[in-house]
């Protein structure tokens, strides 16, 4: 049995954030529903990478991957009758995830205050970009905004700047975790004392965590946000990459003992000497005469045997792989940690799985995405129980698609 085997999620709403939360909570054995838009589905199936010859809405590798083994119901919520289903499936769920926008899911009926009345223990969580209240509640948001508010671009970069946008989607991705970290938490409190509640989950404020050390040091001293050039942050030093005779090494050495045993295993203990090079606060000031130091020196062995040589000697330095090593890297294959991924238009790959393990009650990892509208029928008569005469006149009405009409 797995750990949230019998909880039901209804997911509405596009975006990363969402679904990935709601990925987490199917890994763990929930059932997933996911409400999408007939005309053109969540948002994310319009994300790249995209399968070759597969036309939208089915071409897109991202949705596969958050979305591997939910069901897809496609029912059009501007439609009242579309919403009153939509409420249905609301309340016979233990958890909904809703990303809808500001208002629009109390403007269909989707209303935390309503469905509660009807489901005492029901858990919402509401997923946006700035958060129910606040002057920037409406706002418009995507992963670079919500990073460069929460003061995560800015010491990113050359001196010279501009700041560097990382790309991709790691501001809805660490979103998601942190929406299904309150999740359990408000599970757990509803088998305490049968009571839900409403969550509501700011991408922003998830974004901000990583910016909780710089918000100490000025607190404590006032000392501002800088860049320092490209791998080069406050306080410490060494914490980068430097290139090698064969790939590229990531070097992490903050403690005196780390940095210690770092330059005995370069062959160059005389920079622990050094009064400059001495704590790892003066290694950040002097990093430019620093790398001029270390650079040769890890230019003359590939990367794989300084990676091997320190980990040996508990000195942290991590090899930096290219997607195509990542998938045969030894330890992933050891643990499992990429699974395979299937859709039936885009065939199989194979990605990250969630990133944890649980020693009794096994993970569904991977599996297979659904297509637009592929599940509407079943859940209308599964969950629902509408007859087929029932079914048939939301389809003519517009309220919803089938996965046949979508194609």
């Amino acid at each position: 049995m797995r750990a949230l085997e019998g909880i039901k999620v209804v997911e509405f709403g596009d975006g990363v954030a969402v679904g990935y939360c709601g990925a987490l909570l199917r890994s763990c054995g929930s059932s997933v529903i996911k409400i999408e838009s007939p005309k053109n589905g969540d948002s994310v199936r319009h994300l790249p990478p995209f399968a070759e010859g597969i036309c939208s809405p089915e071409a897109s590798g991202f949705h596969t991957f958050l979305n591997a083994g939910k069901s897809s119901v496609a029912i059009n919520l501007e439609e009242t009758g579309g919403a009153t289903l939509a409420k249905q499936l609301c309340l016979d769920a233990d958890v909904v995830l809703e990303a809808l926008g500001p208002e629009t899911a109390n403007s269909i009926g989707i209303r935390y205050k309503v469905l509660k009345a009807d489901s005492p223990s029901l858990v919402m969580v509401s997923l946006s970009w700035f958060g129910a209240d606040g002057p920037r509640r409406n706002w418009v948001g995507n992963d670079a905004i919500v990073q460069a508010l929460a003061g995560f671009i800015y010491p990113i970069g050359t001196k010279e700047g501009p700041p560097i946008i990382p790309g991709g989607y790691q501001a809805q991705i660490t979103g998601g975790l942190t929406a299904f970290v309150a999740t359990m938490t408000a599970m757990i409190g509803v088998l305490t004392h049968n009571e839900g509640v409403l969550i509501d989950q700011s991408i922003l404020e998830a974004q901000a965590t990583y910016s909780e050390s710089a918000g100490v040091r000025y607190a404590y001293d006032g000392t501002p946000s800088v860049r320092k050039g490209l791998n080069k942050f406050q306080p410490t030093y060494p914490q980068t990459i430097y290139p090698t005779a064969e790939g590229w090494i990531g070097v992490n050495a903050l403690t005196p003992p780390q940095w210690r045993a770092c330059c005995e295993l370069l062959g160059a203990t005389s920079l622990c000497d050094e009064s400059r090079f001495l704590t790892s606060e003066t290694r950040n000031k002097y990093a430019e005469e620093l790398d001029a130091c270390l650079i040769p020196l890890f230019r003359t062995r590939a990367a794989v045997e300084w990676f091997h040589e320190a980990q040996a000697k508990r000195v942290p330095f991590a090899l930096v792989p290219t997607m195509e090593e990542l998938e045969s890297l030894d330890h992933f294959e050891a643990r499992n940690v990429m699974v395979e991924y299937n859709h039936s238009d885009l065939g199989k790959f194979s990605a990250a799985a969630i990133p944890w393990k649980f020693g009794a009650t096994p993970l569904q990892n991977g599996g297979t995405a659904p297509s637009l509208g592929q599940h509407t029928r079943d859940i209308l008569t599964e969950v629902l129980d509408l007859s087929d005469t029932e079914i048939n006149e939301l389809v003519s009405s517009g309220i919803v698609t089938m996965q046949e009409e979508v194609r």
